[in-house]
């Protein structure tokens, strides 16, 4: 997983005219190390000391602890300081993006969700919205919303935001689902064919319970359904609680997923 974040933020921040530039900046400034050390060995006495001066003068800090005695040695200090500075404002304006790109990504929630005894949240929907400002109410308690949408839905410190697709595992884990106290898997908001929402819902949770068989871990799922008759039809194996998606149903789902909570507190 952090071996994929930091080739995602590489491959956002750097492309391939970038990458050559960088690494001739830092081929000069090795170089210019050594270089300067040459010309001037009684006064840099290693080079180390000439990539200290490379650095405080490419930098434009000076601190004047290292000064060229001899014209040659003033001359390359002229061509270092006017080629070096172009390559430090690269390599810094790069390092800053891509920390930027790093946190944006981190806002994604390319890392994931590290904690435990959480609830989850799948799909995002009006009434998902509804069950987490309840549960939020009522309990102290950190959710993790798994949808999607390019960012999150929901702006709030107990809301972490997961995106992906849920019938994925790698989703799922990353949302650390095994963890969570319960797990609530909403219907979309409008669907004209309630077979292929109730559908991909119970694919969801079958492929939760699936995973938590693998890992030897117990998880409740807890779904909203849009067809009743789809209850009777259905592997039961794989939901713990249904709930129809026609009854007073922000209540019943935060009471729901709470109840499970307190149980096991």
């Amino acid at each position: 997983m952090v071996l994929s974040l930091i080739r995602k933020v590489l491959r956002k921040t750097i492309n391939i005219s970038h990458w050559k530039l960088i690494a001739m900046g830092f081929v000069f400034i090795l170089l210019s190390s050594f270089i300067i050390y040459f010309l001037e060995p009684n006064e840099y006495k290693n080079p180390f000391n000439g990539f200290w001066f490379v650095m405080t003068t490419i930098s434009q800090v000076g601190f004047g602890d290292y000064i060229p005695k001899t014209t040659i040695g003033r001359f390359y200090t002229v061509i270092l300081y006017l080629v070096g500075v172009g390559f430090f404002a690269i390599i810094v304006t790069k390092w800053v993006d891509l920390l930027n790109n790093y946190e944006e990504l981190k806002e994604e929630k390319i890392l994931g969700y590290k904690g435990k005894n959480h609830m989850v949240m799948i799909n995002w929907s009006q009434k998902a919205k509804f069950t987490i400002e309840e549960i939020i109410k009522r309990q102290n308690i950190d959710i993790v919303l798994i949808d999607q949408l390019s960012e999150s839905p929901m702006k709030n410190n107990n809301v972490h935001y997961v995106l992906g697709n849920a019938t994925k595992t790698e989703t799922l884990k990353r949302a650390n689902i095994l963890d969570a106290k319960s797990i609530c898997i909403f219907a979309p908001d409008f669907t004209l064919d309630e077979i292929s929402g109730d559908g991909k819902t119970l694919l969801i949770a079958s492929t939760i319970k699936k995973l938590a068989e693998q890992e030897q871990a117990t998880v409740y799922v807890i779904v909203e359904i849009l067809d009743e008759d789809h209850v009777r039809n259905t592997n039961l194996g794989c939901v713990d609680e249904f709930i129809l998606s026609n009854k007073p149903f922000s209540h019943l789902m935060a009471k729901t997923a709470l109840h499970k909570h307190l149980d096991y507190s």
